[in-house]
């Protein structure tokens, strides 16, 4: 049987054609990340889409602008430029994870450090100890928070888990066998796992980036 689904948000449209013995919830679930992690940019870019329909009628300008402004560029003339570089540093790539937390970059700072130029992954600067007394447990919480970090201000998808060890190992954490981790009653609901060894990549579901904003709510008090 043919399963056919549509989805309608704001300027989004979306249509999934599958096979019944085809894995399309998989699809789904990455779907509904991508419209909750940058909703507000499709609410801007549907206020856009409205404007810039208004302009075509007068012929001034197309519909690009409207793209360009949600993928994060500027455009003059119909020509991308880069985004005037800042002096925010840290505090201005943690701001996005701090605004959905309720608090200040500089309360994300002390909780934990990231590479203003994303050549190192980010590290906690607490005391990880705290968090748990098994080093599965500590390494599942500590993962929790960088994959966050990751996602958040690194805006990149997914992390091999050999650069999830060296972060780990930054926070003071022992990164060794971590398949103890792997196995704890919630791993499998917080995080998405795929491949094997050295191949292994991992990200956060839904549950677990809630989580993972509650843990920092809760250490940057």
């Amino acid at each position: 049987m043919d399963i056919h689904v549509s989805l309608q948000h704001g300027p989004l449209a979306v249509e999934i054609d599958a096979k019944e013995d085809d894995d399309y919830q998989q699809e789904l679930e990455d779907l509904l990340e991508f419209i909750e992690k940058y909703e507000e940019r499709l609410k801007e870019l549907n206020v856009n889409n409205l404007e810039s329909s208004r302009e075509n009628e007068d012929g001034n300008s197309t519909g690009q602008a409207s793209m360009d402004r949600f993928a994060g560029n500027s455009t003059s003339n119909g020509q991308n430029q880069s985004p005037p570089e800042t002096d925010n540093g840290s505090e201005g790539l943690l701001e996005p994870l701090a605004k959905k937390v309720g608090t200040t970059p500089a309360a994300i700072c002390e909780v934990i450090d990231i590479d203003p130029n994303g050549e190192e992954p980010p590290f906690l600067l607490v005391d990880t100890d705290e968090f748990a007394d098994t080093k599965a447990k500590q390494q599942f919480i500590s993962s929790l928070l960088i994959l966050e970090v990751w996602d958040e201000c690194y805006e990149a998808d997914r992390m091999k888990s050999s650069l999830l060890k060296d972060a780990l190992e930054y926070s003071g954490v022992d990164s060794s066998n971590m398949s103890n981790m792997y196995s704890l009653d919630d791993a499998d609901s917080f995080l998405n796992k795929k491949g094997r060894g050295g191949s292994t990549t991992l990200k956060l579901r839904r549950p677990g980036k809630r989580e993972a904003q509650r843990l920092f709510r809760e250490l940057a008090q």
